[in-house]
């Protein structure tokens, strides 16, 4: 009997998960493939502007829905149980069957309406009314095929606060980043809204430069500071507003994954201090850059630390933050368990440190390149250090692997390729970079460079998400955790986390997905790096046989 609930669960896990992916590949596809066009946009018609804002439903749609998961997390073990146990007879083939159907049918309309430009002279409320009604049973569809029909109308019933307060939380942060994007493309914006902090950042940022130039340039009416050689200008984006988005963004998230061990409301002042120390090093960084511009090479200034030092000084400060919380008693319940590297946890710190190091490296040896990372293979060789030192805390965690493992790489390699934009790679850093090597540099480098990308970073990065941060976020003492155990917050969490590491966020949380799969399928660790392993492979032999640079920059 037991068994049989085990394998309905992750048939259940399985099916929830390719449903999910379905969906994500189709928002995917329409929003890259379709865009209003002129005629459509200069269409003062109420339906021309329904079409036209329909394209800023979707990212909306993203915010309410992580809003309602947030606002029904406290009871979302409950939900998830209960759908569980009402999908055993749940016939969601039939539902999926006709969920292609109305999107293969919303597809061919999009296509007339956006596709061909002949027909955006001829629209009108019958044909807004169709695509919208297309829209809509797509999106009704696929959530019977997700759950049963009358599951979401009790959940409505029981949770309608709840939903009611995650849609207006989604709107608010919808409407908050529409408006910071207008403030972004608006230098009369730019000027009203972000001056307040920008000039108080140049005025910091000269003190600091006064003390080791004499020749100072400032123009504070233009925002401008350097030397005579340097100059930059400390604009909005400059003003340290976006290290104290993200410092604030980590630590709402640190505090809420870890409130049974941090006091409230001790913990919140965490915030003025992390968001004090951010502004701060965002000055102090603007001062270096200067100063590396100005004594030493402007191009390294700009195309290197100007790209890193950002990253660098936000991971110190969000590491500096966790470790502040464990040591002090004030902002601490009881003895806290945190994610910091401790002599008695060796195999949190095994899991840990060689991805930080990875982070650390990279960011170094980026700062202080010009678009080409001569440095990587320094990166490769401290990151082998690491391994090779923690090399027997690993052997617990299950290095016999399946034929799935391959295969499930070779899906996120197909799935990676077909969401890489077309991009002239000659004229990417990397090549450029190759091309002014001998040729035995050239080869060296190459030869780190594979060896770190489908070995090196594959066993760091899985390490530190599978094998640590997938189980943390289920139990504290997740050295107890069964890596077969799955968890709705840990797998979405991690694969969202794993694909904002990469520059290319979607495939990215997609390939997360994927190794996460492989993990749960077969309870073997090495699963997950194998297929990584596979995924990256495939990409090196892509790279260095169609010279598909871009795929590596």
């Amino acid at each position: 009997m037991q068994i049989e609930v085990l394998e309905n669960s992750k048939r259940f896990m399985i099916r929830w998960i390719l449903l999910i992916a379905l969906q994500a590949l189709e928002l995917v596809a329409i929003t890259a493939r379709y865009e209003a066009p002129s005629l459509l946009i200069n269409n003062v018609g109420w339906s021309a502007q329904l079409f036209q804002f329909s394209k800023a439903i979707w990212p909306a749609g993203l915010w309410i829905a992580g809003a309602c998961l947030i606002a029904l997390s406290p009871r979302l073990k409950i939900i998830l149980g209960d759908l569980r146990a009402q999908s055993t007879k749940h016939r969601w083939q039939v539902w999926l069957v006709f969920h292609i159907l109305a999107f293969a049918a919303f597809v061919v309309v999009t296509e007339l309406v956006f596709g061909i430009p002949t027909h955006s002279t001829h629209l009108s409320t019958p044909w807004f009314a169709v695509w919208f009604v297309l829209a809509c049973a797509t999106l009704l569809l696929w959530l019977l095929a997700l759950a049963p029909g009358y599951f979401w109308l009790r959940l409505i019933r029981q949770e309608h606060m709840a939903l009611l307060a995650g849609c207006v939380l989604g709107i608010c942060a919808s409407i908050l980043i529409g408006i910071l994007s207008q403030y972004e493309s608006s230098v009369l914006g730019q000027k009203e809204f972000w001056d307040s902090l920008s000039i108080p950042t140049l005025y910091l940022v000269h003190t600091l430069l006064g003390w080791f130039y004499s020749d100072l340039v400032n123009q504070p009416e233009r925002l401008l500071l350097g030397t005579p050689s340097f100059q930059v200008k400390i604009s909005y984006a400059c003003s340290g507003i976006e290290g104290i988005s993200l410092i604030t963004i980590f630590l709402t998230l640190y505090l809420w994954l870890f409130r049974k061990e941090l006091r409230f409301p001790q913990a919140f002042w965490l915030f003025p201090l992390g968001i004090i120390f951010m502004w701060l090093a965002n000055a102090v960084r603007i001062a270096i850059l200067i100063a590396i511009g100005a004594s030493f090479s402007p191009e390294v200034a700009l195309k290197g630390f100007h790209m890193q030092a950002g990253w660098i000084a936000f991971t110190l400060i969000a590491i500096a933050a966790i470790a502040l919380s464990n040591r002090m008693q004030f902002f601490t319940v009881a003895k806290p368990d945190f994610p910091v590297i401790r002599t008695r946890e060796p195999l949190a710190a095994a899991l840990l440190v060689p991805f930080l190091v990875l982070l650390a490296a990279s960011m170094v040896t980026s700062a202080v390149s010009i678009g080409f990372d001569l440095l990587y293979p320094l990166r490769v060789t401290a990151v082998a250090i690491m391994l090779c030192y923690f090399r027997k805390a690993y052997n617990d965690l299950g290095w016999n692997w399946t034929w799935q493992a391959p295969a499930i790489g070779t899906m996120v390699f197909i799935i990676w390729i077909l969401l890489e934009p077309n991009a002239d790679s000659d004229e990417t850093a990397l090549a450029h970079g190759l091309a002014k090597l001998t040729g035995g540099s050239a080869a060296v480098w190459l030869v780190f460079r594979v060896l770190g990308s489908v070995v090196i970073a594959p066993i760091a990065e899985e390490l530190a998400f599978r094998g640590y941060l997938i189980r943390k976020l289920i139990a504290k003492d997740f050295e107890n955790v069964p890596l077969r155990q799955f968890s709705w917050l840990s797998f979405l969490l991690t694969s969202l986390l794993f694909g904002l590491l990469h520059e290319r966020w979607i495939a990215g949380t997609l390939a997360g997905m994927g190794y996460a799969l492989a993990l749960y399928r077969s309870g073997q660790f090495s699963d997950a790096i194998i297929a990584h392993m596979t995924t990256n492979a495939l990409i090196a032999i892509f790279v260095l046989t169609q010279a598909r640079w871009s795929l590596w920059s």
